[in-house]
């Protein structure tokens, strides 16, 4: 029998429910039980590193993530690689983007010590970005930049009419990584970059495997770390193809503590249980 060694789990629509938010303190506590059976627990989510430390700050124990899709690992809440996109590539990226119809309802550029917001969305509400700026041109920004997001958060089109931008734009530009983020978005990464690559890179560094590895996510960012993973679950609200893909689905959805609930039934994390 494995005997798993790693958790890693998405945050947007996996651990946060629909309104997001997530139990806080029962999340801190059973990541101190599971490092105490020598299990590390990882964030793998498609967020900035800014947010994530953000949306973990009531986590003192949560210490290890892979930002960006894989753009970004921190170990021990330390920087151990990075994996920004060429200049250049933005600059084709943000013309193509003009030919889109509709529209994004956003785009931003996730930086090294914030988001950046293109200043025609100046109007739109971006709660779940701590620190941003606006930008009117690229030449503003003098920081890494590790994933241009773009979405439909408005406008809700088809996501076939997604899914068919994301093969799009792929094909057109062979040296990047597009892959639909959920809640209408699309992700847009260096070439090579996802979460499995970087999860891979993070467990080998600590003297795992990814046989050791459990993860788990929801969406299409998540199908390379949960097919590469030793155990791959699925959200039970997790969208078809994630589904058809994941060794396991959750009983419960991200809306009924589906991922908290797995976790504990599977290393004995008893409800009650007490840090001592």
């Amino acid at each position: 029998m494995t005997k798993w060694r790693y958790v890693a789990v998405d945050v947007d629509g996996t651990l946060l429910d629909d309104h997001d938010h997530f139990d806080a303190a029962r999340l801190n506590r059973d990541v101190q039980l599971l490092a105490a059976q020598n299990v590390m627990f990882i964030v793998a989510s498609g967020n900035s590193y800014d947010a994530l430390q953000t949306i973990f700050l009531p986590c003192p124990a949560v210490k290890n993530f892979v930002a960006e899709n894989g753009g970004r690992i921190i170990i021990d809440k330390k920087e151990s690689f990075s994996q920004p996109h060429k200049r250049r590539t933005i600059v084709a990226l943000l013309n193509y983007v003009k030919t889109i119809d509709p529209q994004p309802d956003l785009l931003s550029l996730s930086g090294a010590q914030q988001t950046f917001i293109a200043a025609r969305y100046q109007n739109v509400p971006v709660p779940y970005y701590p620190h941003h700026a606006y930008f009117l041109q690229l030449a503003e920004i003098n920081e890494p930049l590790y994933n241009l997001n773009i979405n439909w958060h408005r406008h809700h089109p088809p996501l076939k009419w997604i899914h068919d931008l994301v093969h799009q734009i792929n094909q057109q530009f062979p040296t990047v990584h597009a892959t639909y983020s959920g809640a209408w978005g699309i992700d847009i990464l260096p070439g090579g970059v996802d979460k499995a690559v970087s999860l891979t890179q993070l467990i080998h560094t600590t003297g795992g495997k990814m046989q050791e590895l459990i993860a788990f996510g929801d969406t299409s960012n998540d199908q390379e770390m949960i097919t590469a993973a030793g155990c791959g679950y699925a959200m039970k609200n997790a969208t078809a193809d994630l589904l058809q893909l994941a060794d396991r689905v959750t009983q419960y959805d991200n809306n009924h503590d589906g991922l908290l609930r797995e976790i504990e039934r599977l290393f004995q994390l008893g409800r009650l249980q007490e840090i001592t």
